[in-house]
């Protein structure tokens, strides 16, 4: 198995409310993921509830059953759609996989 985890920092926004209702537009679009991806094995997304100055605001973490399975996840079109729609609210992510 394959756990492949995200984390997503988002850009600046006016105020924090701005900032959760994005956060929460970017989880309900990763939570869409597992409906039509059928590769994924375990899906979990979070939010950052310390907000600390280093802090990342989303985390997602998928399991799969191998490489090429998470290789063909990430060129499907649906999450290539969900790359595209996310350029507009993050400015930086780290990710690892790693087996398991």
């Amino acid at each position: 198995m394959i756990r492949h985890i995200v984390l997503f920092k988002l850009k600046e926004f006016a105020d924090e409310s701005q900032k959760e209702a994005a956060v929460k537009v970017l989880v309900a679009r990763l939570d869409e993921l597992p409906l039509k991806i059928d590769l994924i094995r375990k899906y979990k997304a979070g939010i950052d509830v310390r907000k600390l100055e280093w802090s990342f605001d989303i985390v997602l973490e998928m399991d799969f059953d191998n490489l090429a399975d998470l290789d063909a996840y990430t060129i499907h079109p649906d999450h290539q759609d969900f790359v595209r729609f996310n350029k507009d609210y993050s400015v930086a992510k780290a990710s690892i996989d790693y087996e398991f």
